[in-house]
């Protein structure tokens, strides 16, 4: 296993506990709900959402295996 891969494991597991968090901010405790008038909980989710996303990418992109 590669040093890259190794580092995809590493992201991968960081946007799983991202998310663990994320949920918890919105669902369990929202301080402002999603169906808020306003539209910002819609904002907020997608703000609390958005680095795991971006990890989750970044993670299986560095864990495929190189191209020969």
């Amino acid at each position: 296993m590669t040093n890259r891969q190794k580092n995809g494991i590493g992201c991968l597991l960081l946007a799983a506990v991202l998310s663990c968090v994320a949920i918890n901010n919105v669902i369990i405790s929202p301080a402002i709900p999603v169906g808020d008038a306003s539209g910002l909980g819609v904002s907020r989710l997608v703000g609390a959402f958005l680095p795991p996303l971006v990890l989750l990418t970044l993670g299986l992109w560095l864990f495929q295996k190189p191209k020969k």
